[in-house]
């Protein structure tokens, strides 16, 4: 998963200016309240026992506030030396953490992740003198710097401390989200499920929480990462059902097939098809034209083929032309299959794709075209050595003597089956050449008495 590197996007659990803008404060009166900005997530914590807050004298206020005032003119610089200034003073715990508190301020604004997480941590070094509910928030807060840094298991050591000070059942639906991309992040799928799902259960029951699609795509992707197909299936079906997309349509197929469902499969790929969700994945309008062969429609995988060709979808490579005239073979449309065929048999000069075009060929009555196929045959094979390469030239180099003798080139037909016969090295074809042969003779008499 893509981290979001920017803390930007991260709450703040300090808030200075919203405590700071406020009038002078009167020595010995605490800056930080349970109702401060500083502590916005105590609604999620635990009943707390009450904490004594030190005082803020008046004249570390005022260094404040100085700090602050150059801090929103956008001069950092100014404003940290007034701090750093506070800080070489004598001053007491509390004092210390909200200076701190306005140095993370000017790290955070100025998108310095690692200075906002080391300000941080210094506050926490105070944290018996300021508010509970601060401190958790600010644990909380680290956890999430840390993500954004993609220092997970930083990350994960403050989340769970915080998850330790919090009352769980006020943990909300974001806290369970952001927890459960912190497992997934750490390849700890089966953690990642249950927070995930704790957070869909509690986002269902409330109105005031969208569950968003990319909850379940965490799911859907931890279920698969665990080889859990039937469970893939089962978010797939709910992701198609809430989101159409068409990638959906496309891997609950896929997961279909992979258990073994091949009908479901090829129904959800026909209905992605139908809806044009597959015009622009070229693997999957392939696949779709193949699925008609497996299903006994060869004419419409060529169909299928043929539009995509047409609309510039899917490339005109020799192995997709060698799928379209296969699609047209198996539909009995062997003339559409000629030529597709032999696109293919050229590009991948496939000595055994140009011999089924030859007989193909010899089939239509294009006795000369096979003539140059039968050629295509020799060529490819006769550099290899194997009895199947002998068998085809053999083969191809007989029926030449057929084409020859069909076209009543007779002389070039008794070349081809004397070539057929030295290459002969059994009874059977020795006396299938023999045959071919008588008939030639007996089709150059007839000739002959035709022409007498």
């Amino acid at each position: 998963m893509s981290m979001i590197k920017t803390i930007k996007s991260l709450p703040m659990a300090v808030a200075a200016a919203a405590i700071l803008a406020a009038l002078p404060m009167p020595e010995g009166t605490p800056i930080f309240g349970e109702k401060a900005a500083f502590a916005q997530r105590a609604e999620s914590t635990k009943k707390q026992s009450t904490r004594k807050v030190q005082a803020l004298t008046a004249d570390f206020h005022k260094k404040l506030q100085k700090a602050q005032e150059a801090i929103d003119a956008k001069n950092y610089a100014e404003g940290m030396e007034i701090l750093d200034d506070a800080l070489a003073r004598k001053a007491n715990d509390y004092e210390k953490a909200v200076a701190w508190q306005l140095k993370a301020q000017v790290f955070y604004e100025q998108d310095d992740v690692r200075g906002t997480i080391s300000a941080y941590e210094k506050i926490l070094q105070f944290a018996d003198s300021i508010p509970e509910a601060l401190e958790i928030g600010i644990i909380y807060n680290l956890g999430q710097l840390y993500y954004s840094e993609e220092d997970f298991d930083k990350a994960l050591e403050y989340i769970q401390r915080w998850q330790n000070r919090v009352d769980p059942t006020l943990i909300s639906v974001s806290n369970l989200q952001f927890i459960a991309n912190l497992h997934y992040v750490r390849n700890e799928f089966e953690e990642c499920l249950d927070y995930i799902y704790q957070a869909i259960e509690i986002g269902k029951s409330l109105d005031t929480v969208e569950v968003k699609e990319s909850w379940y795509s965490i799911a859907l992707s931890s279920h698969w990462e665990l080889g859990q197909y039937e469970k893939v299936r089962d978010v797939l079906e709910i992701l198609l059902i809430n989101w159409p997309k068409p990638r959906y349509w496309t891997q609950l197929a896929g997961i279909y097939q992979e258990l073994g469902d091949e009908q479901t499969s090829y129904s959800l790929t026909e209905a992605a098809y139908k809806q044009g969700f597959l015009d622009d994945n070229e693997t999957q309008l392939v696949n779709v034209a193949q699925i008609q062969l497996a299903r006994g429609a060869p004419i419409k995988c060529a169909w299928i083929l043929e539009k995509a060709f047409k609309e510039k979808r899917v490339e005109q490579s020799p192995k997709n032309e060698k799928t379209l005239g296969q699609c047209y073979m198996m539909a009995y449309e062997y003339e559409k299959a000629l030529k597709p065929l032999s696109v293919a048999a050229k590009g991948e000069d496939d000595g055994d794709l140009w011999f089924q075009i030859a007989q193909v060929q010899m089939q239509l009555g294009h006795y000369k075209d096979a003539l140059a196929s039968f050629d295509s045959v020799i060529k490819a094979f006769k550099n290899e050595k194997a009895a199947k390469a002998k068998d085809k030239i053999l083969s191809a180099t007989m029926q030449k003597g057929q084409a020859y003798t069909e076209l009543k080139q007779f002389k070039d037909a008794r070349e081809a089956f004397k070539s057929a016969k030295r290459m002969a090295t059994d009874r059977k074809d020795k006396r299938m050449v023999s045959q071919w042969e008588s008939y030639l003779a007996a089709e150059e008499a007839r000739e002959e008495m035709l022409k007498g």
